[in-house]
């Protein structure tokens, strides 16, 4: 039977020694190769961090505890991108085309909000538009952007001049399209919520229920990289690991403070970077990193 390594992170011996709190919050890896530790606080500056992407050694977050859009660097450095000046309210999830342009939701404020590659920040298309409450956000292999919205329960096209067109309406049954992503085929996965399914589409824009009715499940973000979808549940405090025609898989569970998981990237050493809210409400949060051990 495989050994479970159980680790205590406590970060008062990582980021927050000065002050002498410690974290009352645990992770446990049931995949050894992997080993966490917490790179950044609240004190950092950012508030309960969303959605994450991963490039060029910075990691962008949506902040939504900080009502920002921000850049983390390797040294630690915050750097804010958009913010309630520009109108931002509650950002949720984020992509970035390979230009450099990011494209991010709002929850609150609704819409599709960009920020260009050269740091001018702009909402897109809003409510206006059509788009209420925005949750999970997905580049098209057409470059369109595809959106998710909660309180329609639909999933909406947004083209790069900022014209909204519906993709999935609510006849789908999909409750809150928390998250989406494309696989390297061109199937778009869906992470609903709300009724606690996984949905994958196919090219052919055919809807597939693949996981429903799991006990302890409840798919939040996912992030797809290498062949293999990864899942957080905030609900459950659990990070899975998907494959076609393989079964669910637990690598990590999350508890105490540390419970509260959402946002997913990895970069290109195969390093994973989970974003936790410990308290929305005071604005406090963490980035944890489960750095892949070298054989």
């Amino acid at each position: 039977m495989k050994r479970i390594a159980l680790t205590l992170i406590v970060a008062g011996l990582l980021l927050q020694a000065a002050c002498n709190r410690q974290k009352h919050g645990l992770v446990m890896m049931t995949d050894e190769s992997y080993r966490p530790r917490i790179i950044a606080t609240s004190k950092a500056g950012f508030g309960s961090p969303d959605g994450l992407v991963w490039r060029n050694g910075n990691l962008y977050i949506a902040d939504e505890g900080g009502q920002s859009l921000a850049c983390l660097s390797q040294a630690g450095a915050l750097r804010t991108l958009a913010d309630t000046k520009l109108g931002v309210l509650s950002p949720e999830d984020l992509v970035i085309d390979g230009n450099g342009n990011i494209f991010f939701t709002d929850d609150d404020a609704g819409g599709v909000w960009t920020v260009d590659a050269s740091g001018n920040a702009r909402l897109l298309a809003g409510k206006d538009k059509g788009l209420i409450s925005t949750e999970g956000i997905a580049l098209a292999p057409d470059g369109s952007i595809l959106v998710g919205d909660g309180e329609q329960h639909a999933v909406f096209r947004v083209t790069r001049d900022g014209t909204v067109t519906e993709f999935l309406g609510p006849r789908y049954g999909i409750g809150k399209p928390e998250s989406m992503v494309f696989d390297d085929s061109g199937n778009l996965y869906i992470a609903d919520n709300e009724a606690d399914v996984l949905y994958l589409l196919d090219p052919g824009h055919q809807l597939h229920r693949i996981i429903e009715h799991r006990e302890s499940f409840s798919p939040d973000t996912l992030f797809f990289s290498k062949g293999t979808l990864y899942i957080t549940d905030s609900h459950h405090g659990k990070l899975f690991v998907y494959r076609a025609h393989e079964e669910l898989r637990t690598i990590a569970a999350f508890a105490g403070e540390l419970q509260n998981i959402h946002g997913i990237t990895t970069d290109d050493a195969g390093n994973i970077y989970v974003s936790i809210q410990t308290d929305l409400k005071r604005k406090l949060g963490d980035i944890i990193e489960l750095s892949k051990e070298r054989s």
